[in-house]
């Protein structure tokens, strides 16, 4: 049983200051707008630092035909880390690095551009101002990020994807609530219309906190972009409790330049190549700060995509049991896939550069797999989704393999049962 939670005081809490202060202090509109808007940014802040830890997995996965972001994604396992703090999953990197490379500074750009839009006059009293408002927001959400999601194990509940609602919704709300006050701008500053302001954030985070924590409570986000009850509740892969009859895995140093292989060949076939591009000619214009942010960019995509890979070749062991094939990672000590040689309907081998630099061989074997059903639906729902339906893991479901740099390709196929197919 969970404990009691201070999470929705704090918020509340945090709420009020503004509130205090345009009654009780005079807070300008400068201020409350400032810290407002301040505060998306730090519900995208705490959003950030609970991802590493969501042990749901996604509903709408990238999928491994991404080449820079599948192969990490499609882990699965967690690592424990020491003191109190909860596993932390691999597979929830990609939407760590899309929030803080993309969304993050996309918010603060569009935050800086609200708040300088009516072109306000910062002086020392509304620094202040800020200071107090930025202050209580950072502490109620805080409190409630350690009460709620650590404390009380609402890691459990959640997938990245699903912890990105929150900041979207709220920036939502207060993007909608300055509109509205758009054409009453000119009295933006009087008292009463301040008064109003706050008192409509407060009524939007009680709204917030009451369909967070009510099953039978659901908003037009919730039958839009689905919530943490429609993500996916992670399955572990069955593994016979035995040593395996046969196992193979590429050696570290094929793994490794397997790997800078796929990042050198990734930086001339991917948006990579245009950041390398237009490196080069800032270099040759004699731009080197600009030459160096491009050519930086583009060495981030390479050395992401080597990484990637290695992940899915380096630290994967193909293990056979019986007619069963299982992928185990290694790393996180955890098996990521299965095939049982039953469902194989094809099979082939091939040598890249790295096999025949290494004398190896890749064997691909196909399964007929069923098609996944897409969600969320095109258009809003008239009726919630149900959690039962849509939160289910393919875990033990037959999976199209690749074994890459196989030194015994012939001695695979033989114990899988394989040797009468023909590539």
């Amino acid at each position: 049983m969970r404990r009691p939670s201070l999470g929705p005081v704090s918020v509340l809490a945090a709420t009020l200051v503004p509130l205090v202060g345009v009654l009780g202090f005079g807070w300008s509109a400068a201020a409350i707008l400032g810290v407002y808007l301040g505060e998306a940014l730090i519900v995208l802040f705490f959003a950030l630092l609970k991802m590493p830890f969501a042990a749901k997995r996604p509903n709408n996965d990238i999928g491994e035909g991404n080449r820079l972001l599948g192969p990490i994604q499609a882990k699965r396992g967690a690592t424990t880390l020491p003191g109190p703090l909860p596993d932390v999953y691999l597979r929830n990197v990609p939407t760590m690095l899309i929030t803080a490379c993309l969304l993050a500074p996309l918010e603060a750009f569009a935050v800086l551009m609200v708040f300088a839009l009516p072109d306000p006059t910062i002086t020392d009293a509304v620094a202040g101002q800020l200071l107090i408002g930025w202050s209580a927001a950072f502490v109620g959400r805080g409190v409630e990020t350690y009460t709620d999601y650590f404390r009380n194990g609402g890691y459990e509940d959640h997938s990245p994807r699903s912890l990105l609602l929150p900041p979207f919704k709220y920036l939502f709300a207060v993007g909608g609530l300055m509109l509205v006050l758009t054409p009453f701008q000119g009295t933006f500053g009087s008292d009463s219309l301040l008064v109003v302001v706050v008192l409509g954030k407060l009524l939007y985070d009680l709204r917030a906190l009451q369909v967070e924590r009510d099953d039978d409570r659901h908003g037009v986000f919730y039958r839009l972009y689905g919530s943490k009850e429609t993500e996916i509740n992670p399955m572990s892969v069955e593994e016979p409790g035995r040593a395996p009859d046969l196992a193979v895995r590429p050696s570290r140093r094929v793994a490794l330049v397997d790997a800078l292989y796929r990042g050198v060949t990734y930086s001339v076939s991917s948006t990579a190549a245009l950041f390398y591009a237009v490196g080069a000619a800032m270099a040759l214009l004699g731009s080197v700060p600009f030459a160096a942010f491009f050519l930086g960019i583009g060495s981030c995509f390479t050395l992401l995509r080597a990484v990637a890979r290695y992940l899915a070749v380096g630290t994967v062991e193909h293990r056979v049991y019986g007619g069963t094939l299982l992928a185990h990672d290694t790393l996180l000590c955890e098996p990521q896939a299965r095939l049982e040689s039953d469902a194989v309907v094809d099979w082939s081998h091939e040598r890249d550069r790295v096999d025949r630099l290494f004398g190896t061989e890749t064997l691909a074997l196909e399964a007929l797999e069923p098609e996944d059903d897409e969600w969320p639906p095109m258009g809003l729902a008239l009726d919630p989704p149900d959690p039962d339906e849509l939160g289910t893991d393919d875990a033990n479901e037959n999976t199209s393999m690749t074994v890459p740099h196989v030194e015994r390709a012939e001695e695979l196929r033989e114990a899988l049962g394989l040797s009468e197919f023909r590539n």
